[in-house]
């Protein structure tokens, strides 16, 4: 079975969880720089557990090097996004999700490259 499928749905999944939670913890009427860094800090301490449990399962590049990128990226813009008074809930965790396909599809595509001879 290939296992390369799972990394789409890992990203998919891990962006769509920090999304959510960052969009919960923050308030709108927050600035939006204490936002954006206490977004990326909230994302990435929401990725560390699942960086340790996958890692066994599905190799320390393909889950360590997406799930830092997601975290950190889709933490901050989400918590810049929260800062808007008329933001839905489903967009900012569809741009979540969106992220993370996105990197999970970068990083799978470059060690592609660098793989095949």
């Amino acid at each position: 079975m290939n296992l390369k499928v799972a990394d789409f749905f890992i990203g998919t999944f891990a962006g769509g969880t920090v999304a959510l939670v960052v969009y919960l913890a923050l308030s709108s009427q927050s600035n939006m720089f204490l936002t954006m860094v206490a977004g990326g800090l909230i994302g990435m301490a929401l990725v560390l557990p699942l960086k340790i449990l996958l890692m066994p399962f599905f190799g320390a590049f393909e889950v360590v090097i997406p799930l830092g990128i997601i975290g950190m990226g889709v933490g901050m813009t989400t918590g810049m996004l929260s800062t808007l008074p008329d933001i839905s809930g489903y967009v900012v965790i569809a741009w979540g999700d969106l992220i993370g396909f996105i990197v999970a599809g970068i990083i799978y595509f470059s060690n592609q490259r660098y793989t095949t001879q």
